[in-house]
């Protein structure tokens, strides 16, 4: 192929071209950037200008459309939100404080020492025991997950939870337990539990299993094995007098497996106190979803209501019946009406010179409408009358006593059995025999929820021709001048029943004595020996048979006491407390706490699982 050239002019040879040759040469060039602008023109008009004209004439479709789009646009971001918030849940978090307030006064925690029923509820948060109370009144599993019994009847073998620590950070073991209970029955100690432990022996199997074994078989012995639990760690090397001081003195040592390490305690007027205390991170169940709690306590229940109405508390417990129905219209609050595991009864002095007559004790029961007495409790307030309660057992434990009861209310019998025992009316209305009238002195406690109960009583009696003299006995003096001496005819009094139908401390005759509890002076040999046998009967069929018994064929016959009623359990909590059971029974007044790991106090937006 031949080379081609390429060639090029310079502006020199170019200006040499003639002027009418460079015109021709340019001419063809303008001529297509005319023809150019001319298309370009054509463009514009058909796209632009035409289309824009097409545009102005559909704008309504257009816009339209444009409010069509963006109406899907703004239906989208409201489902987005909807369904956003379909995932969230008002509930309740975790965090803040449950602050509880008491009417009492709190003395210790520690388990060796206390007393009442508010220090034992108090060291129940720091302290775990062997077994536990749940809500229901069942013994539960707590830092011992199971027991057996030897054959005899004696010896418990129980196995202990593994990998628990104490709230300072060390392991729980075999050692604490065996402490716990060496120091209980170390009499310069000076333990509460002394009597109760002092002919308990412990032994240590491995170090998560011991054994305890009893002189005696006792079955309500699981029911002793909720005591608190002490840190060998802590107290092995100290001596009895520092164990005591320990609390008030070295706080640091307080240290428990409960779902509440001890925090602080301050002292305010008049002898009460604040106690405080934080989330135990190393409790075994579970960190509590609260963060502090604290019981304060207060010197009368009107106190307390005032107390919570300051806001100082969000949950006044154990309001007396006047100020819970008080309670009932303050705004956010919910009132708790309990049954407690107790009961209220009417006890008859069977030594007394009226009352020692069963024909006598008959018609004092018979004359009694048990409905009116329980409708005087609730003082014509709006509040719940109180649960019957028809013999010595708590309900719900054995169904073979809750099928029994006390003769019905009938006054003409009861006019006719005084009338047999030689008891007639004269012309004044007065009972009379042999010339003397006949008296009854009733005696109850002063301030108490069943002080209407009594006057109640007293003025049904009197109905029947009776003198009554009613004296309600000073709380700090009736023990020396009414119960040790059993200086009454009838007493009205509250016993704790609890979760196991162990009676025996207040009908047994051994316990009729000037320190012991059975205030009727009842004695009954057949009736000592249906308890002994109920006492030591590990078959919880057998042992149902013996209670029956007792109560079928001994205690309604023989009429030691009137069984009046149920009493409930005050408390009231602000409407943001959440995680206990709202109205089921106490079994006793420190159960309330038997859950409170879950007790909550906050409100909050949660998610939800979809």
């Amino acid at each position: 192929m031949a080379e081609q050239k390429t060639q090029s002019l310079s502006d020199d040879e170019t200006s040499k071209i003639p002027l009418k040759k460079r015109w021709l040469r340019v001419k063809p060039t303008r001529r297509n950037i005319d023809r150019r602008q001319r298309a370009m023109l054509r463009h514009a008009r058909k796209f632009l200008v035409q289309r824009w004209d097409n545009l102005r004439a559909s704008r309504r479709e257009v816009i339209g459309w444009l409010l069509l789009m963006v109406t899907l646009v703004i239906i989208g971001c409201l489902q987005a939100v909807i369904y956003s918030r379909d995932q969230e849940t008002t509930a309740a978090v975790s965090g803040g404080t449950y602050a509880e307030g008491v009417v009492d006064k709190i003395a210790t925690i520690n388990p060796l020492y206390i007393t009442t029923e508010s220090e034992q509820a108090a060291s129940s948060l720091v302290y775990s025991g062997l077994l536990r109370l749940d809500e229901t009144g069942r013994l539960r599993p707590d830092l011992a997950v199971s027991y057996s019994v030897s054959e005899d009847g004696k010896t418990y073998t129980l196995k202990l939870r593994d990998n628990v620590r104490w709230s300072d950070g060390h392991l729980f073991s075999a050692d604490d337990v065996v402490l716990t209970v060496e120091l209980m029955k170390n009499p310069t100690v000076g333990s509460m539990l002394f009597d109760r432990w002092k002919n308990i022996e412990i032994e240590k199997i491995s170090d998560l299993e011991i054994t305890l074994t009893r002189r005696d078989v006792l079955a309500s012995f699981p029911f002793m094995l909720d005591f608190g639990i002490l840190p060998a760690h802590i107290f092995k090397d100290m001596s009895p007098a520092d164990i005591k001081t320990t609390f008030s003195d070295n706080p640091s040592k307080v240290v428990g497996t409960g779902a509440f390490a001890y925090h602080s305690q301050e002292v305010l007027d008049g002898g009460q106190t604040t106690f405080k205390f934080v989330a135990n991170e190393h409790y075994f169940r579970g960190a509590p979803r609260l963060k502090v709690l604290t019981i304060r306590t207060y010197a009368t229940s009107e106190d307390l209501l005032q107390g919570f109405q300051a806001s100082e508390i969000n949950v006044a417990a154990g309001l007396n019946v006047r100020d819970a129905a008080r309670s009932l219209d303050l705004a956010n609050t919910n009132l708790i009406e309990a049954p407690l595991g107790d009961g209220v009864f009417a006890l008859f002095n069977n030594s007394g010179e009226i009352t020692r007559d069963l024909a006598v004790r008959e018609a004092l029961r018979l004359g009694v409408d048990l409905a009116a007495v329980r409708e005087a409790v609730s003082q014509n307030t709006k509040l719940a009358i109180v649960s019957s309660l028809e013999t010595p057992l708590a309900p719900g434990l054995i169904a073979g006593v809750d099928e029994l009861g006390q003769p019905g209310y009938d006054v003409t019998a009861a006019e006719e059995k005084l009338d047999a025992a030689g008891w007639q009316l004269n012309d004044a209305g007065q009972r009379v025999k042999d010339d003397q009238q006949l008296r009854l002195s009733i005696v109850t406690v002063q301030g108490a929820d069943y002080e209407p109960a009594a006057q109640n009583l007293a003025e049904q009696w009197r109905n029947l021709g009776i003198e009554v003299e009613f004296t309600a006995a000073d709380p700090a003096t009736v023990q020396q001048n009414f119960l040790i001496s059993r200086a009454y005819d009838v007493l009205v009094y509250q016993f704790h029943l609890g979760a196991d139908p162990d009676i025996s401390a207040y009908w047994l005759s051994s316990q009729a004595t000037a320190h012991g509890s059975n205030f009727a002076n009842y004695r009954s040999r057949l009736a000592d020996v249906a308890l002994g046998n109920a006492r030591t009967q590990l078959d919880s069929a057998k042992r149902a048979i013996n209670y029956t018994n007792f109560v079928k064929h001994y205690w309604l016959p023989d009429a030691p006491a009137i069984a009046l009623y149920q009493p409930n359990y005050y408390y009231l909590v602000a409407s943001d407390i959440q995680g206990f059971s709202g109205t089921a029974s106490l079994p006793s007044k420190s159960t309330r706490f038997s859950n409170v790991q879950n007790f909550t106090v906050n409100i909050g937006k949660v998610k939800t699982t979809p």
